[in-house]
C-alpha cells in the first residue's frame, strides 16, 4: 500500500471519538494513525478472507421478537444520546 494520503470529513459518533483520543494518548501515536490502523484491520487485513460474503439482511432480520411495539430509531438516537433508560 502506498503513502498517498487523501483528507476528508468524517462525522464520527461521540462515544468513538472518545475512545480514539484515549487510544492516541495512551499509545503515543496521532489520531488519525489510530483511525488508519483500525480501517486497515477492517478492510485491508490479509487474515481475513478476501470475498467474504456477508449474511443477507433477510437472515438476520427477525432474530428476536418484542414483547410490545417499539421505535427502534427512536432507540437508538435515545442510546446515541446516553438515556438509554
Amino acid at each position: 500500500m502506498g503513502s498517498e494520503k487523501v483528507r476528508t470529513t468524517l462525522n464520527i459518533e461521540k462515544y468513538l471519538m472518545k475512545a480514539i483520543k484515549l487510544a492516541a494518548i495512551e499509545e503515543e501515536k496521532t489520531q488519525t494513525e489510530i483511525i488508519n490502523e483500525a480501517l486497515k484491520k477492517e478492510f485491508i487485513d490479509t487474515q481475513k478472507p478476501k470475498n467474504k460474503a456477508r449474511k443477507p439482511l433477510s437472515l438476520v432480520a427477525g432474530l428476536f421478537k418484542a414483547k410490545e411495539p417499539f421505535d427502534s430509531v427512536k432507540l437508538v438516537k435515545k442510546i446515541e444520546d446516553g438515556d438509554d433508560h
